[in-house]
């Protein structure tokens, strides 16, 4: 082969080399750019899944048009009865025996431990106690009342209930209403909770309703603003089906 040929040769080899090497860059970022482009869809249909989900993986309203629509369904606050008594600035107190319907709170009047009227969440465990008697009972009738749940699912409920509530009172200073009338054990008094929701004061009773988070139960009272308590079970009863069609809380999880 002459000298000739041979540069002809060297320079074409040289050539192929640069193009390839040009080629494998290119092909490399366009991968690169595919790949994260995959990983940001990827990211995005995870958080989309957690969009509007409890830490119990269950559902609750979440976007403004279904906030607007779950307020819209509530009883708006009026004081007008003057056989309550209205406790200002309370706080909630970290105790143990907090759970989503009853809890101990820090009033001006000192220290006391209320129970809503209405509304029976779940048991947040399933418990035996030293006398031997448990609260399986009670966790299966729950259950039934929310759709027919299982022990399991029941109790998340429960727990979801508990963290829904502390997260409400946590949130600043809330009103007890309450007529001091003793619960059954007479070391509670049953009360009407209102605490902010959306810029306007709201009944803790009516929400956990609304989120799927209690079964209407136990004792009822008039409200503040003397609407008798058959009429505004009437009003609850709305309030579940509405959280029953849209499988919020524990109407979601079957």
């Amino acid at each position: 082969m002459t000298t000739k040929k041979k540069k002809i040769l060297s320079k074409v080899v040289t050539v192929v080399i640069i193009l390839a090497v040009i080629w494998m860059q290119y092909d490399e970022s366009r991968d690169d750019e595919n790949g994260a482009g995959n990983r940001e869809e990827n990211v995005k249909g995870e958080a989309g899944k957690k969009v509007g989900r409890g830490a119990e993986g269950m559902l609750f309203p979440d976007s403004a048009s279904e906030l607007r629509e779950v307020t819209r369904r509530l009883v708006p606050v009026n004081l007008s009865s003057s056989k309550l008594e209205v406790l200002h600035g309370c706080r909630l107190m970290d105790h143990r025996g907090n759970d989503g319907d009853s809890f101990h709170v820090i009033t001006k009047k000192g220290h006391k431990e209320f129970r809503l009227y209405y509304v029976d969440t779940p048991e947040s465990a399933a418990k035996t106690y030293r006398s031997g008697e448990n609260n399986f009972k009670r966790i299966a009738q729950q259950g039934v009342a929310l759709g027919g749940l299982t022990r399991e699912e029941t109790t998340q409920v429960g727990v979801e209930a508990k963290r829904f509530v502390k997260k409400l009172l946590k949130a600043g200073g809330f009103r007890v209403v309450t007529r001091w009338e003793n619960v059954y054990d007479a070391r509670r008094q049953y009360a009407f909770i209102i605490v902010p929701w959306q810029g306007e004061s709201r009944y803790l009773h009516e929400l956990l309703v609304a989120h799927g988070l209690a079964r209407i139960y136990t004792k009822p009272a008039t409200l503040p603003d003397n609407t008798s308590a058959t009429r505004h079970k009437k009003r609850l009863r709305a309030l579940e089906q509405h959280a029953q069609k849209s499988h919020y809380g524990a109407w979601g999880m079957k």
